[in-house]
């Protein structure tokens, strides 16, 4: 077998599952994504389910960017919210995006849950609430108001975000990914970063906008 081949099917089923989510994704739409027949690309993959756990496992290996979160001439929550919205669906096809997010639960703890996935899902998290304390200590270095263990905040993110990815699921009408971005905006400002004057200095008092 061409290692080749095996890399041009996935890189075909990765586009597939970016474009129209992880539930378009099959053997037989994968095939014809990368101009083989389907027996072609089950001597690579001999289930979709291993198929599904590569392709995760590749959007996995893809860290969060980083952005501006260290650009301290910027707002902090606004850096932090532009790192978060990360985790939003794109929105040139949200329903898509949204539909694999969901699927991606199913084939991880549903009926017909596949282990490869489950691992990768919880790898996945692992590795998102990662970045998310790593961007909130990198914040709180700069002296802004947070604890020293940031646990908490990354699962309250997180558990934020897979909220805001259920109700535009649910309710588009009512929650498209606009409103999601500036729901997730208002939060960091009102409850994670709330900000006074000027961070707080290393003693943990905030300074005043005349101190040196």
């Amino acid at each position: 077998m061409s290692e080749s081949t095996r890399q041009r099917i996935l890189q075909a089923a990765i586009e597939l599952a970016r474009e129209k989510g992880l539930g378009a994704l099959s053997v037989r739409s994968a095939a014809a994504a990368a101009g083989v027949g389907p027996t072609t690309l089950r001597n690579y993959f001999p289930t979709q389910a291993l198929l599904h756990s590569a392709v995760t496992a590749e959007f996995v290996s893809v860290s969060m960017s980083d952005r501006n979160i260290a650009d301290s001439s910027l707002p902090a929550a606004q850096r932090l919210a532009e790192c978060l919205e990360q985790f939003l669906p794109s929105k040139r096809d949200p329903m898509a995006a949204l539909e694999g997010w969901m699927e991606y639960y199913r084939l991880s703890f549903g009926p017909d849950a596949a282990h490869g996935v489950r691992d990768v899902l919880v790898n996945g998290r692992r590795s998102s609430a990662n970045a998310i304390e790593r961007w909130l200590l990198l914040l709180r270095e700069e002296g802004h108001s947070l604890p020293a263990v940031v646990t908490e905040q990354a699962t309250m993110l997180l558990a934020l975000i897979d909220g805001l990815h259920l109700a535009m699921l649910t309710e588009p009408e009512r929650l498209d990914v606009p409103a999601a971005q500036q729901l997730l905006r208002t939060f960091i400002a009102t409850s994670v970063l709330v900000e006074t004057d000027a961070p707080t200095g290393r003693s943990g008092r905030a300074r005043s906008r005349g101190s040196a």
